[in-house]
């Protein structure tokens, strides 16, 4: 599971990142947030894309911005908290 959902969410995050005009590599351990790439907007998208796709309720779990921060740090939360939807 871990390498398909690294992939969707690479390919997720790379489509934020290009409707920005970010045309920099990205790499997985690439701090996200932090680094002014994405903003309060794309955490958003992001949550709520992760929350359909996952089943992942954001409310019941101890959430912070630092754990969407990286592609690394999305699949890690991805696989402890998604349930089958």
């Amino acid at each position: 599971m871990s390498n398909d959902v690294r992939s969707r969410m690479r390919g997720y995050i790379r489509q934020r990142l290009d409707m920005k005009g970010d045309t920099s590599p990205l790499r997985d351990d690439d701090l996200l947030f932090s680094s002014g790439r994405l903003d309060s907007l794309d955490a958003v998208e992001i949550v709520m894309t992760i929350e359909i796709d996952h089943g992942i309720n954001f409310a019941d779990i101890n959430f912070d911005l630092t754990r969407l921060d990286s592609i690394d740090a999305i699949a890690d939360l991805i696989e402890r908290h998604a349930v089958s939807v």
